[in-house]
């Protein structure tokens, strides 16, 4: 990790931190897994200005030749619509649900299908409890949910990480693992969440083929929600753009929370053509998936 910071009488008051890879000697920004979103984080005291904006363009363009994909968090509204000069901008969009009002009210808001959905998932018989069994969350993810995501490296990556944010924000009080038993005693679905800066952010979740027909990730989200009712937090549902996820994560009664992604390649023609290639060759020498997840 970079950063690019502000500093105003000897210390930092606004930074952006700069996931830099590396690869045949170039310097490369990537944005890794489990962070949806990084960009400028500030203190409220000094709000960054249209000059500050400006700045962080042309030090992102001067020394990065490449961004694969780079985003800026839903706070840094300013961006929207604007961009940063020289960069390539897209507009993503995740969901947020404010946790003030009580749960009486979050629940009116849930759409009437997922209402009534909630309900047939509760008469299962479900035992929401907490957990801190890491391993049988990659588990049921692993095996059920992984198959179908083409490109992922499990184990030696993306497990990995998983396993190892685990242990540091619990470390720090900052994570809860839910999980939901069958009526057999079975766990069947799980959920991660980070709580930081007064945001409940739902990092990652797993679910047998039982749990889905259960509708058990339902479930520990009701529970969530009950649980955080009237709190000063915002649940952050940090939505891929799936549009069966989206359909699935504004039945709850979120709002759309849009933020700036972007992106450069300026690596001559013949590098790119090279990059493409290897690519390519990549993607069709890569064994798929077994279909049980191994």
């Amino acid at each position: 990790w970079e950063a690019l910071v502000k500093e105003e009488g000897g210390r930092y008051v606004a930074g952006l931190p700069l996931p830099v890879r590396r690869k045949f000697g170039l310097r490369y920004l990537q944005q890794p897994p489990f962070a949806q979103q990084l960009g400028l984080f500030y203190a409220p005291s000094t709000p960054p200005t249209s000059a500050d904006w400006a700045k962080i363009g042309e030090l992102l363009h001067q020394h990065f030749w490449v961004i694969t994909q780079y985003a800026f968090n839903t706070g840094n509204t300013e961006l929207l619509g604007v961009g940063q000069p020289g960069l390539t901008g897209v507009a993503f969009t995740t969901y947020h649900l404010p946790m003030q009002p009580a749960y009486s009210q979050l629940l009116a808001g849930y759409k009437p299908n997922r209402r009534w959905r909630l309900n047939q998932a509760r008469r299962r018989g479900l035992r929401i409890e907490p957990s801190n069994d890491i391993d049988q969350l990659v588990r049921l993810f692993a095996e059920n949910t992984a198959p179908k995501i083409y490109g992922l490296i499990g184990e030696d990556y993306e497990y990995r990480m998983l396993r190892d944010l685990y242990a540091q924000a619990e470390k720090a009080g900052m994570a809860e693992l839910w999980q939901a038993r069958s009526s057999a005693d079975y766990v069947i679905a799980m959920i991660l969440l980070f709580k930081f800066n007064r945001k409940i952010i739902y990092l990652f979740s797993g679910a047998s083929a039982a749990g889905k027909a259960a509708g058990a990730i339902s479930v520990l989200l009701d529970e969530t929600f009950r649980k955080y009712a009237t709190h000063d937090m915002c649940f952050d549902f940090e939505v891929h753009d799936v549009p069966g996820l989206i359909e699935f994560y504004s039945s709850f009664g979120s709002k759309k929370a849009p933020f700036l992604t972007i992106t450069a390649d300026r690596l001559p023609w013949p590098v790119r053509q090279l990059k493409a290639a290897r690519v390519a060759l990549y993607r069709r020498l890569r064994p798929r998936p077994a279909a049980n997840g191994a």
